[in-house]
């Protein structure tokens, strides 16, 4: 028996299904992504330890007022909660963790909420430490400045409704015409702004690995190893060739560093205020000098991020 062998053009090609060639190129990028180093790169670490990085990176939000989308770290988010008596829903920043300080300074008034969106408030009361969190409805972003408070506080009923987000007026379990909205809102934010940053000071200056130093004027911070920011404490007792340590620093000063790089000076009396800062100087005597220094550490960037935060809450004009 004879037997033909099919002639070379007449052959079917290998069909792709099978080609390893043509296999191992469409699964090439198909591989499982190799898992993360536990050693973080140097540059990875550099920034960790970089508060500015850190806020810069946080998720894009949408302000409610002026549109603008920013990092998160630059808005605030508002939520709904019931009030303990009326019932009647307030809105209040997510800052507010702690249910009896809820009770107490947020939601207590001795105005009228029926008259308009707004209601006058009393001075904010101390909070106690947080013991649980309270719940509250899907949030509501306003860029974090207290202008911007100040202005929905003079709302008239109408504009502020049309800030409210429309998931707000379709929530069975509110009314929104009745929400309220602190007059003294600005102030309120501010003092919770000022206690968490106090906190974290207190914090840090309490930590054996010294994250805050003292210092006796500009001039020896470029002694120091890598200083992250500067704390202006008040105190009148040394002068600077470049910059005295008795001039009330303006928001967003600096001082150069090693000729390298600028350090941010943040003016502790006008940020904390005298309450606040009288505590810290009880505290530790870090802070009853001219000037401090946090030094840049990891365990540093969430106190220089809050003192940035309240800076940039605070700071006037556009």
């Amino acid at each position: 028996m004879e037997f033909s062998t099919v002639p070379e053009e007449s052959r079917f090609s290998l069909s792709p299904l099978l080609d390893p060639n043509l296999l191992a190129a469409r699964n090439r990028y198909k591989v499982p992504k190799p898992e993360p180093s536990s050693e973080a790169s140097a540059f990875q670490k550099k920034l960790q330890k970089n508060p500015y990085a850190q806020a810069l990176a946080t998720p894009v939000r949408q302000c409610a007022i002026t549109g603008a989308r920013l990092p998160n770290f630059f808005i605030l988010d508002f939520g709904l909660i019931p009030h303990p008596r009326t019932g009647k829903p307030w809105q209040i920043p997510k800052l507010v963790v702690d249910e009896n300080a809820v009770d107490r300074s947020v939601i207590s008034t001795a105005g009228s909420a029926e008259e308009n969106a707004t209601s006058t408030s009393p001075a904010v009361e101390p909070m106690d430490p947080p013991k649980r969190t309270t719940r509250t409805s899907a949030g509501s972003n306003i860029v974090a400045r207290q202008s911007a408070m100040k202005l929905i506080s003079t709302l008239k009923r109408r504009s502020y409704m049309q800030l409210l987000p429309q998931r707000w007026k379709l929530d069975a379990r509110f009314k929104a015409d009745q929400i309220v909205w602190r007059r003294d809102m600005d102030v309120f934010v501010l003092e919770l702004l000022r206690r968490k940053a106090a906190k974290l000071l207190k914090y840090l200056s309490l930590q054996p690995a010294a994250y805050i130093a003292p210092s006796s004027d500009y001039g020896s911070i470029q002694n120091r190893h890598q200083p992250g920011a500067v704390l202006w404490l008040g105190q009148p007792r040394c002068d600077d060739a470049t910059m005295s340590s008795r001039e009330d620093p303006p928001p967003y000063a600096m001082v150069e560093y090693r000729s390298s790089g600028y350090i941010p000076i943040y003016n502790l009396p006008a940020l904390l205020g005298p309450e606040h800062l009288d505590e810290l100087r009880k505290t530790r005597n870090v802070f009853n000098g001219p000037l401090a220094v946090i030094k840049q550490k990891r365990n540093t960037t969430d106190c220089q991020m809050q003192l940035w935060k309240l800076m940039g809450y605070m700071a006037k004009g556009n």
